[in-house]
């Protein structure tokens, strides 16, 4: 049943106004600058600022409109490029410009690059032959074989058993997890210094809970941040580093960045190794990094971190960090892995072929479907007015009374900049879901979901010869995404 026809018609004529186009606004006349490209971006509501030619009305990379409305036929003929066509080029200057110029043009893989390597079952054929003529990390957008679930279209009966499904698997698989904020001397001052101190917040326990777990004894360790973006946590976590030794930092991303930390992690004292690598976390064999090994060609132990790595982002660093492990243990390396710490987060981008640990999801009967459904599902914990949530031995609980008083506002989230879809987005509590929960109900479940996922991502790891915990790093009133996942490795006598 449609969800308008849960409403009251008030509410339904209004949500349907709401969502009726506005009329478009008309476009204003070309600016009479000198030069000026008369290109109108809709997108940003104003004319290209990039400068034409004097017998030009476009500018070069607008040159194709020229070419659309047939003016001055001698104008060199202007194409998108084939590696990136977000920009455009001469066709007479294109052997060039692909060869020698392109910044999109592929380049040959570094040794650590290994397609594929960390995905836990294979790929498609389509998105295999997909990566083979993509050049640049913006172009993967949603893409047809990952799977679309509209749990607002799931008949009532089905929708209902992968609810008590959930709440079953919850209570049976699911240990209770502590809350354990800490904090660490070095972000101190830093915590002090802003006035909105969510981030530091979570880069003290986090640097906290490394301190506590005897990650940062060895100054001389490789610290690998996956998903590092601009360094940050690094950044604040080589001020945790304070006694003499040269620590050696890698930064993983799959996608450049502005306003990276990277020379402040150098430093000028005590100067770091600062290694910055560009590559799909699925795609990264860790022990091809040549910084991994010190100057005599022995192996550095590593500690892997990260500060919200976003759904299969975990997965695949998952895989990548034990099948390092594995290799380095059977080579005689016993410990090669000292700490992993991992915020976990976005559980609805995980992806089925990706998750490390489909024994656990077979032996518990938990089909592909299943999975998609419970990962979509997870979205619910975060998708509306946080509250605060309590774990205990019955399960995961609301806090009214803490709610009441913490006053927690979720327009200053982590995961805005990963949006739930609409059909989950419910702010108000008077209309009707389609599941037929209340909004405390729904997030209680997409809480038991991200907990079910976690902890067959804990056994995976403790499968590895690694011990494993689950804690709530932060309170719900610094971030939604609080879990985090830490392991270390098990000792000989264990």
């Amino acid at each position: 049943m449609p969800k308008e026809q849960h409403m009251k018609p008030s509410e339904a004529a209004k949500r349907s106004k709401s969502k009726a186009k506005k009329p478009a606004e008309p476009i204003p006349p070309p600016p009479d600058r000198p030069q000026q490209c008369q290109y109108w971006v809709a997108r940003k509501r104003r004319y290209c600022h990039l400068p034409s030619k004097k017998t030009n009305k476009y500018c070069g990379e607008h040159l194709t409109e020229q070419q659309k409305e047939d003016i001055n036929q001698d104008t060199r003929i202007r194409i998108p490029c084939p590696f990136d066509p977000l920009h455009t080029v001469f066709q007479d200057e294109l052997e060039q410009h692909l060869t020698q110029r392109c910044n999109a043009r592929p380049k040959e893989n570094d040794a650590w690059h290994s397609l594929n390597v960390n995905c836990t079952l294979p790929l498609s054929k389509e998105e295999l032959e997909f990566q083979q003529n993509i050049h640049s990390h913006k172009h993967m957008k949603a893409q047809p074989w990952i799977a679309k679930v509209k749990l607002n279209e799931l008949p009532k009966p089905d929708l209902r058993n992968l609810i008590m499904k959930v709440e079953t698997l919850y209570k049976r698989l699911v240990p209770p997890i502590k809350l354990d904020i800490r904090s660490h001397a070095s972000m101190a001052k830093r915590q002090a210094a802003v006035k909105f101190t969510k981030h530091a917040d979570q880069q003290a326990s986090l640097i906290g809970h490394m301190s506590h777990s005897g990650m940062l004894r060895d100054k001389n360790a490789c610290y690998v941040e996956f998903g590092a973006g601009r360094g940050e946590l690094s950044h604040y976590l080589k001020h945790a580093l304070t006694a003499a030794g040269e620590s050696t930092f890698v930064l993983i991303d799959r996608k450049t960045v502005r306003g990276k930390f990277d020379s402040a992690l150098i430093g000028e004292e005590n100067p770091s190794v600062v290694k910055r690598v560009t590559v799909d976390i699925k795609d990264l064999a860790l022990g091809k990094i040549d910084v991994l090994k010190d100057n005599e060609d022995h192996l550095k132990p590593v500690i892997a971190y990260s500060k919200h790595l976003c759904g299969s982002a975990t997965d695949l660093t998952l895989k990548c960090l034990a099948n390092y492990a594995d290799e380095q243990i059977a080579n005689n390396n016993k410990h090669p892995i000292p700490g992993i710490i991992i915020a976990l987060c976005c559980h609805q981008l995980s992806r089925y072929e990706m998750y490390p640990n489909t024994n656990y999801l077979e032996h518990n009967n938990i089909s592909k479907t299943d999975y998609d459904r419970i990962c979509k599902m997870s979205s619910w914990a975060i998708c509306g007015r946080p509250k605060a949530i309590q774990v205990t031995d019955e399960g995961v609980q609301i806090d009214k009374e803490a709610t009441a008083m913490n006053g927690i506002d979720s327009d200053d989230e982590e995961e805005e900049h990963h949006p739930v879809d609409e059909e989950d987005g419910d702010f108000d509590e008077t209309t009707a879901h389609y599941s037929g929960l209340d909004h405390e109900k729904r997030e209680v479940i997409g809480f038991c979901c991200k907990r079910i996922l976690d902890a067959g991502r804990a056994e995976f790891l403790r499968q590895h010869g690694f011990n494993v915990e689950l804690v709530y790093y932060a309170d719900r009133k610094t971030t939604l995404e609080n879990c985090a996942l830490i392991a270390t490795p098990k000792l000989d006598n264990e």
